[in-house]
């Protein structure tokens, strides 16, 4: 064997160690291309087994060897041990065919390479030598299949678990859940949608909306679906369903996109919320005005507890103050009630922005002044007799026209705002915060004097200090 040829052997069996990514492809490439170069028609790649036992993993031109492949043997020591390159005995391996003659190669990690020729002359010695750098690279090249399969394993499996996750979390969701793919095709929903729709899973795999439901509320579906997909923004909307009895009745429907394992938009997620017993009840709950009130002002003090007993305070000072004014009693059921919920906006601010304790951002600022605004939108639902939204909305005003939000001076603010607008700030600058200590009564009113005519109106601010003066004073928090 010249140079040439050795070298041309060595490039062949390294460039074949390079090219697979997987044990069972490694091993066949690598066997037959060194039963080529080694002129042997016979190959049997063994593992070593705790027990002390060898498992053939990959059997190459032996039909009674490959029925083997998977199985465990027993072989004696002298096949197993050693060191010499070439066995001249016959090796007692499975099958009929005795194979005198044998290149034996160890491979780092447990493995043994046994190359079989039934040709007892067969010579060999030289081409040993070329193996043994060969041979490490296999051995790293095993190493690397094996940790890849076994990832990919762990990875499959954690899929499956997740899936079985998944899947367990859909049947214990109880209400109705479904997907679709970015085409709009049905591909699962769970049972609580059979259950409350009679729409069997079977049914609805397959299908879109349009041949499910009516004509016009399927177009309204679909241009949902098209927004979600369009803005990537989760949406949702009211509209009827029959249920398999035949009841109509009322659904929330929201729905948000879901993605694949690259990122990108795989299809959409939706859920049905049954409100049609709250929307029944809102008549009902339009004639219980004062006990609606009350609840949303403890809605207040729950979204933020450092404030618990405000809206109370401000509502007995307002009416203090108002009584001093002398309102008249239509006026003053008015004063209190908006004085109540003059707050009702915060509900619509995040709470970790309300209970920061340490003074807000400019940016978060500019948020906390929507809520007069907010406040305004959600009570104007109401139908009141007296003008609580108004009211609601101008209660930050600056008699100056720098309050907010709407910058109004003077007599364009109400007077029961501008009475709310002193009870509210007394309230408060008397009150503790996460952000600050609370202040004196003596600093508070000092405060009250300093911008009166300024932010607050004179006479509700002189108002305020005769009710004080005359003995008035807060109920405990």
């Amino acid at each position: 064997m010249n140079n040439d040829h050795a070298m041309a052997i060595v490039c062949d069996l390294s460039l074949c160690i390079g090219r697979e990514v997987t044990l069972d492809a490694l091993l066949t490439k690598v066997l037959q291309r060194f039963l080529f170069h080694c002129a042997c028609p016979v190959g049997v790649v063994l593992q070593q087994l705790p027990q002390g036992e060898q498992r053939i993993v990959k059997a190459v031109g032996d039909e009674q060897l490959l029925q083997h492949q998977g199985q465990s043997v027993s072989l004696p020591s002298w096949v197993i041990e050693g060191d010499q390159c070439i066995l001249r005995a016959p090796l007692p391996l499975p099958g009929s065919r005795t194979y005198p003659f044998a290149y034996r190669l160890k491979v780092e990690g447990g493995y043994l390479m046994l190359l079989l020729s039934p040709n007892p002359e067969h010579q060999g010695e030289q081409i040993c030598q070329l193996f043994s750098p060969i041979l490490g690279n296999l051995a790293r090249a095993i190493q690397l299949c094996r940790d890849s399969e076994q990832l990919a394993m762990r990875q499959q499996a954690e899929l499956v678990d997740m899936q079985r996750f998944n899947e367990s979390l859909l049947r214990a969701i109880p209400i109705p859940v479904f997907c679709k793919d970015v085409e709009g095709h049905f591909i699962s929903c769970n049972p609580t949608f059979t259950q409350i729709t009679g729409i069997s899973k079977a049914e609805l795999l397959g299908k879109r909306v349009d041949e499910i439901l009516p004509p016009e509320l399927a177009e309204e579906y679909i241009q949902r679906d098209l927004e979600v997909l369009r803005s990537r923004q989760p949406q949702y909307f009211e509209h009827p369903l029959l249920d398999r009895c035949g009841r109509r009745y009322q659904v929330l429907n929201f729905k948000d996109l879901f993605y694949d394992h690259q990122g990108e938009v795989a299809g959409i997620i939706g859920a049905l919320v049954d409100i049609t017993r709250i929307k029944e009840s809102e008549q009902q709950q339009r004639t219980l005005l004062f006990q609606t009130i009350a609840a949303l002002s403890s809605a207040i003090a729950h979204k933020d507890p450092s404030t618990a007993g405000h809206e109370r305070r401000v509502h007995d000072l307002a009416l203090a103050i108002g009584q001093h004014l002398q309102l008249s009693q239509e006026q003053l059921d008015g004063l209190g009630l908006a004085a109540m919920v003059h707050n009702i906006g915060l509900l619509q601010i995040p709470a970790e922005i309300l209970t920061r304790p340490r003074e807000l951002r400019p940016v978060e600022f500019e948020l906390i002044k929507q809520h007069p605004q907010a406040g305004c939108e959600i009570l104007q639902q109401i139908d009141f007799p007296w003008p609580i939204t108004t009211i609601v909305l101008q209660h930050h005003e600056n008699m100056d026209g720098s309050g907010y939000p709407q910058g109004l001076q003077g007599d364009a603010i109400c007077l029961e705002a501008r009475i709310i607008r002193v009870a509210d700030s007394l309230a408060a600058m008397t009150a503790h915060r996460p952000f600050r200590r609370a202040l004196s009564f003596t600093d508070a009113f000092a405060e009250l004097t300093r911008y009166a005519g300024v932010h607050y109106d004179e006479q509700v601010v002189s108002a305020c200090f005769a009710v004080w003066q005359a003995g008035y004073r807060f109920s405990p928090l």
